[in-house]
């Protein structure tokens, strides 16, 4: 089978591979499509490689998200058959084969269902970005009644706010001013387009995918909670604001609930474009230069 490799020279290859078999209690999938995260552009960039998270030499798949048919099932699997169609999230950027492949395995409880009225190609943009944003908002203690989300032009912000709100907070969007109708009709109440927009208010607690970092805590409260997505850039505390991030975990039941929304129409799901895996550079490219209005896809 053919799947798309990186030594994290900026280079993706699509190789030749064996085909994985699946372990007990996972399943493999019959690749249908991947989405295109900024951590697979870091990934071919190197940067796990630059902090020597990986040997400078390893070779790794590339891909999170994915969509796809079942096609062979592991011992202990009762959930899942062949034929099924199922999303899932792998996770971690040392996998041998990642989501950029024309099969892959998955441990059964990171993968779902595809709801009624949900397009298969299309489920594959909602994993990653939903499950973080939707783990982001657990990490909010009781306490917190509003709440400020930079980048919510972004993936994750465009989840996080329409979850933020269905809690009842009071959320107050930083993104894009031509995005500000979006993001009121998914449940902000208020849309800024930079900080000094928001300069001199205070906020039970920031959700920071834009990784913007210490300057947000001028808009926290005392003791109160900053979010980030990545665990190596998060701030450090001051003013007793509770510092967090997330390490995203795949939940197959935690998902299958965010594509009930989708499908719904309560979540959005935006699609900019669609790549094959031999044009899988143009897409990461695409990606890195921020470019695409929405999430762009990597069809096997």
């Amino acid at each position: 089978m053919r799947a798309v490799l990186t030594t994290g020279n900026q280079d993706l290859r699509v190789t030749d591979i064996a085909t994985p078999e699946p372990g007990t209690g996972q399943v493999r999938i019959r690749v249908r499509a991947a989405a295109v995260n900024p951590v697979d552009v870091a990934t071919a960039d190197g940067m796990f490689h630059n902090l020597g998270l990986l040997p400078t030499d390893a070779v790794v798949g590339i891909g999170w998200d994915v969509s796809g048919v079942v096609d062979a099932v592991g011992a202990e699997v009762g959930a899942f058959r062949p034929g099924d169609e199922v999303v899932g999230l792998r996770t971690g950027f040392d996998a041998d084969i990642g989501t950029y492949s024309e099969q892959v395995v998955l441990n059964a409880d990171a993968i779902a269902p595809l709801p009624a009225g949900l397009d298969l190609t299309r489920a594959a943009a909602v994993p990653l970005i939903a499950q973080t944003a939707a783990q982001a908002i657990a990490l909010l203690g009781p306490q917190v009644k509003t709440l400020l989300v930079t980048g919510s032009s972004g993936g994750v912000g465009s989840y996080a706010i329409p979850l933020a709100a269905r809690r009842g907070l009071t959320v107050t969007a930083l993104g894009k001013a031509d995005d500000a109708e979006r993001l009121r009709e998914s449940g902000a109440d208020v849309v800024a387009t930079s900080l000094e927009d928001v300069r001199g208010q205070r906020f039970d607690a920031v959700l920071d995918p834009a990784v913007i970092g210490t300057d947000l805590f001028a808009f926290i409260v005392d003791a109160g909670q900053y979010v980030g997505l990545i665990p190596a850039a998060v701030p450090p505390s001051e003013r007793e604001i509770e510092v967090e991030a997330v390490s995203v975990h795949a939940d197959g039941a935690e998902l299958a609930g965010l594509l009930i929304d989708v499908a719904a129409g309560r979540l959005p799901l935006r699609i900019a474009g669609e790549f094959p895996l031999a044009e899988v550079e143009k897409a990461h490219a695409a990606v890195a230069a921020k470019a695409a209005p929405g999430r762009l896809l990597v069809t096997a």
